[in-house]
C-alpha cells in the first residue's frame, strides 16, 4: 500500500473511532456530520470524500472487524470456511475485543446495519451459492443465531469464552433440534 492510500486508511479510521466516541456520550441524531469531523480534525469537505454519511461509517469499522478479525484467513490468502469451529471461534473472540463499542452501536440504533454486515461476510465466506439454493438459508440461520445470541453473551458480560460460544452454535446449528414449548428437547 502506498503512502497516499495508507494516509486515506488512517483518516477513515480516526473518523470511525472519533465517531465510536462521540456515540458512547450522545444519541446518533445528536451528533452533526460537522462535529463529527471537527473532532476527528478533518474537514466537513474531507468527511464527505471518504464517506457519504455517518452510517457509511459504522458500515466501514464493522466491516473491517468482520472481514480482517472473522472470516480472513491469512494462511491461505483467503476467507475461512464459514462451517469451520474457527470461523465461530473467531466471531466471538472479536466480539468480545470490540464489546465497548459493539454495545455501544446497538443501543445506538445500528444493529441492523451489524447484522447486515455479518451476512454479507457469511455470504461471502459461504463459497458460491445458487440464489435458488435453499441451503443459502442456512447462512442466514448461522447469522441470525449467532447474532441474537452474541447479543446476550456481550450484555451478559462474556462469561462463557468464545470457543464454549462458537461450538454451542455449531451445536445448535448440526443437531436440528426445534424449539417446542419455549426450550429446547
Amino acid at each position: 500500500m502506498n503512502a497516499e492510500k495508507r494516509e486515506e486508511e488512517l483518516i477513515r479510521h480516526k473518523i470511525a473511532y472519533t465517531y465510536l466516541e462521540l456515540l458512547r456520550k450522545k444519541a446518533r441524531d445528536e451528533i452533526s456530520v460537522t462535529e463529527l469531523a471537527k473532532a476527528a480534525g478533518v474537514s466537513r469537505m474531507a468527511f464527505y470524500r471518504k464517506f457519504g454519511s455517518k452510517w457509511d461509517v459504522v458500515d466501514f469499522y464493522l466491516g473491517g472487524i468482520m472481514h480482517w478479525e472473522v472470516a480472513w484467513d491469512e494462511r491461505n490468502g483467503g476467507d475461512l470456511n464459514i462451517w469451520d469451529l474457527e470461523y465461530g471461534t473467531r466471531f466471538f473472540k472479536a466480539m468480545k475485543e470490540h464489546r465497548e463499542d459493539i454495545l455501544t452501536l446497538m443501543d445506538r440504533g445500528y444493529a441492523t446495519l451489524l447484522l447486515r454486515v455479518i451476512n454479507m461476510t457469511n455470504e461471502n465466506a459461504g463459497g458460491d451459492m445458487s440464489i435458488r439454493s435453499i441451503e443459502r438459508y442456512n447462512l442466514y440461520f448461522l447469522a441470525g443465531a449467532g447474532f441474537n445470541a452474541m447479543l446476550i453473551w456481550l450484555r451478559d458480560g462474556c462469561r462463557e469464552s468464545p470457543e464454549e460460544m462458537a461450538q454451542a452454535l455449531r451445536d445448535y446449528m448440526s443437531s436440528g433440534e426445534r424449539i417446542r414449548r419455549g426450550r429446547l428437547e
